[in-house]
């Protein structure tokens, strides 16, 4: 068994550390439906590489919906926060990888498609926000079809990307963060079942749990 000793260690949020897809499954149809449209069954699917402003633009010009890009983030903004404050669950496994981290000193970060104040929230609610560091937004920094988030992120961490860890549960934020020089950890969510077989080949590990024990194991 192989042993890799990170320096540092960026998340993803929804899909990873917490049980949050639910959100942005449902959240888009809500929307355009507020704004007057009619949304197609896979919206949620179509958006799920696009940034915020990304997003409310294709929806503004795909539904003719009258709005502004600005309207429907707000709007999104607040349906989102409502989730995130209260409800929104840690995934199995996250506090024990998260302490194990802790013990070997290897500073942790959030980067996420959501908002900063959105993790905080849940994050803090769920009583494991003092692992981290920051948290960084690809509403800063651009979508994960980029690598500039976890740039950042390694940048302020202190740590080079060839010894960062990344955990993501979508296939395209892997591959930016693979071809980046990262190695990824993929991470199993029911949302993106359908691309664990690519995820395999992409990730340099693949978790149905953060806990897992061989996993947990090749650390230090």
């Amino acid at each position: 068994m192989a042993h890799f000793s990170p320096a540092a260690a960026i998340f993803d949020l929804d899909g990873t550390l917490t049980d949050s897809m639910y959100v942005w499954d449902r959240l888009p149809e809500e929307l355009v439906r507020q704004f007057g449209g009619h949304p197609a069954p896979d919206l949620s699917h179509t958006l799920r590489s696009m940034s915020s402003p990304q997003a409310a633009e294709y929806l503004i010009r795909t539904y003719r919906l009258s709005a502004v890009p600005q309207q429907l983030m707000d709007a999104m903004e607040e349906l989102a926060d409502r989730e995130y404050r209260d409800r929104v669950p840690l995934k199995p496994g996250v506090r024990t990888l998260l302490e194990r981290l802790h013990q070997l000193g290897v500073p942790c970060s959030v980067a996420t498609a959501s908002q900063v104040h959105q993790a905080r929230q849940a994050l803090e609610r769920l009583g494991v926000w003092p692992f981290f560091s920051f948290a960084l937004s690809a509403t800063q920094y651009g979508p994960k079809t980029r690598p500039d988030l976890y740039l950042e992120a390694s940048r302020r961490l202190g740590a080079a990307p060839e010894r960062t860890l990344v955990f993501e549960d979508a296939l395209h934020a892997a591959q930016t963060a693979a071809q980046a020089g990262f190695p990824v950890v993929g991470v199993y969510d029911a949302f993106s079942a359908e691309d664990e077989p690519a995820m395999g080949r992409v990730c340099r590990w693949y978790l149905h749990r953060l806990d897992e024990p061989d996993f947990l194991a090749q650390l230090g």
